[in-house]
């Protein structure tokens, strides 16, 4: 009887540690409410060249097939965020682009971008943005987008990019806000560099 005993109490033990690494992992993960965080900025304040050229960044179209999650839960419930996703690229590329010394002002619209009548125009489509949950202890984060740089005349430049990046054990909801703006930053910076590069070049 006693073998019998010190065999089932041990079985519970396991079960209940078990059960509590379980809730541990659960309670230690990502909310399902996503705050889009802007890019992190180094402190100093760039001021634009002389003579440098006015870009205008339009406010990114909205063309992801899933509009009303920005991610999935292991458990099949959605990632959400309250903030607008084409507004979080569109300005984090307006900022990354001040960086290289250009006068960079923000339009949520063409009309408004046209107005200002800028020497380039900075447009583009947001494809993807999604966190994927497969398991308790892994989540990654995609960022996808197609951006068109114009000035008065012509297009000059229109690339896809994508930028992927993956966390384990488990995240919490700060962490999985940090990758997926290192993800989207990941993203920008080169884009950024790539359209700084183009107009300075055409400036000089």
């Amino acid at each position: 009887m006693m073998p019998g005993r010190k065999k089932t109490h041990t079985l519970s033990l396991r079960t209940i540690a078990f059960a509590l690494f379980a809730f541990l992992l659960t309670a230690c993960g990502p909310g399902n409410e996503i705050h889009l965080l802007p890019p992190e900025k180094s402190g100093e304040s760039i001021l634009p060249r002389p003579n440098a050229p006015t870009v205008t960044v339009v406010e990114f179209a909205d063309s992801r097939k899933e509009k009303l999650a920005i991610g999935q839960r292991r458990d099949g419930s959605s990632f959400s965020t309250a903030d607008r996703p084409t507004h979080w690229i569109s300005h984090a590329l307006a900022d990354t682009l001040t960086e290289h010394g250009l006068m960079v002002s923000y339009a949520k619209s063409f009309d408004q971008a046209r107005k200002a009548n800028p020497d380039y125009i900075v447009s583009g489509k947001l494809m993807r943005v999604w966190l994927n949950e497969t398991s308790a202890t892994y989540i990654e984060s995609i960022v996808e987008t197609e951006f068109t740089l114009a000035n008065r005349e012509k297009h000059l430049l229109r690339e896809n990019n994508k930028a992927q990046s993956s966390r384990g054990w488990p995240s919490s909801l700060a962490q999985t806000e940090a990758m997926i703006r290192d993800t989207m930053t990941d993203l920008i910076v080169p884009i950024a560099q790539k359209i700084a590069d183009r107009i300075w070049k055409r400036t000089k």
